[in-house]
């Protein structure tokens, strides 16, 4: 099956809202027309690490599990990673009105395209590399997009839709204990060298915001226009130390600590978010 069908077989049913915000300087100009459009799908992945060594083996098992190796004999074997993705966005920067970006300013146009689930997405992860997992799907206005910006965060609102979801994971999803103020968890084992595997579930508490220039401009053409825009991540790069080896996430176990841990304190969210691309 091709990536961009499998996309689509197991595209959630959440319509992407867009926005258009349109600030004009200068005189004489109606601002971009926001006829025609296309359709843009939203969908996360994993994508294993570009560089391993001896001091850290990266293996996906046969099974839907990330298994980080030290050369010290530790083993981290993740099994199930979930976020709480609360935006996603496109965004076109301004430009003269003539398109030429000639630093004519008589009249300048920026536009802000903004497209957003209509509630946070509960991302299920997948950990084999040809898995997509979606989040959103929805037309978008006709233009030329270079940046793209993802949320996780959490539920910590008194919002319908955070408490709606709040309630279907707790319920539906298996984690009856979901923290308000959590917005990932990793579940697995961690078993020391020589030692014996000890389960885990951790939660982490992150509010972070991924915002990064499309190295190919996304060009958002007429009627029939579709493509698959994919954000590629790598938790292999959270959960390694700098000399290689796994980090014990059995320490962090939600009913030890009774609390999430803080993300952004001990991992860099951004350096797991190895591509975004598109098809």
């Amino acid at each position: 099956m091709t990536r961009s069908a499998l996309l689509r077989s197991r595209l959630a049913p959440l319509a992407l809202a867009v926005t258009l915000v349109v600030a004009v300087t200068g005189c004489d100009s109606t601002g971009p027309s926001t006829s025609g459009g296309g359709e843009v799908q939203v969908g996360f992945s994993t994508s294993s690490s570009t560089s391993t060594s001896s001091t850290n083996a990266l293996a996906k098992a046969a099974s839907d599990s990330l298994v980080l190796s030290g050369a010290n004999g530790d083993t981290l074997n993740i099994h199930d990673i979930r976020l709480i993705v609360d935006k996603v966005k496109l965004e076109q920067d301004g430009e003269d009105q003539d398109g030429d970006d000639d630093g004519n300013d008589s009249t300048e146009v920026e536009i802000e395209r903004e497209v957003e689930v209509e509630r946070p997405s509960f991302l299920d992860l997948p950990l084999q590399g040809s898995e997509i997992s979606p989040v959103a799907a929805g037309d978008v206005p006709e233009g030329t997009y270079n940046e793209f910006e993802f949320e996780v965060d959490d539920l910590d609102d008194d919002e319908g839709n955070a408490q709606a979801l709040l309630s279907e994971i707790r319920e539906d999803e298996g984690f009856s204990n979901w923290p308000e103020d959590a917005s990932m968890v990793v579940v697995g084992t961690f078993a020391p060298a020589d030692g014996t595997p000890t389960a885990f579930t951790a939660y982490f508490a992150a509010e972070i915001e991924v915002e990064r220039e499309l190295q190919t401009p996304l060009e958002v053409t007429g009627d029939g226009f579709s493509r698959e825009l994919v954000v590629r991540l790598d938790p292999g790069q959270w959960f390694t130390r700098t000399d290689g080896t796994p980090v014990d996430l059995s320490q962090s176990d939600y009913d030890a600590r009774e609390e999430p841990v803080e993300f952004e304190a001990e991992y860099e969210f951004e350096d797991g978010v190895s591509e975004i691309e598109f098809d």
